[in-house]
């Protein structure tokens, strides 16, 4: 999964010289894109896949999920970016207040 990078932060102007600021707003940012990604991917999906996903989630390993997703969920790639440009957007909205 494509995670934001501080490459993305300051595209949009976020700089800030102290990297502890950086790494905590990165590191709440991803879990946010996670989650978003999360609900965004199980609402595309039907009861059977939703049952088998969340089996798989318990017993299986992560590229083996990964690779069930991107086999029935293809996609996938345009929801992770979706989020991202939303998320990315939010942020610049409030940028000054960071």
């Amino acid at each position: 999964m494509h995670f934001i990078t501080k490459d993305d932060l300051k595209t949009i102007g976020i700089q800030t010289s102290n990297d502890t600021d950086i790494d905590s707003l990165l590191a709440h940012l991803n879990e946010q894109l996670e989650e978003r990604v999360g609900t965004a991917i199980t609402e595309k999906m039907n009861d059977t896949q939703l049952d088998e996903y969340l089996s798989l989630q318990e017993t299986t390993d992560d590229e083996t999920l990964e690779n069930w997703l991107q086999s029935n969920i293809p996609e996938i790639p345009a929801i992770i970016q979706d989020e991202i440009d939303i998320l990315l957007g939010e942020l610049a909205e409030n940028a000054e207040s960071i």
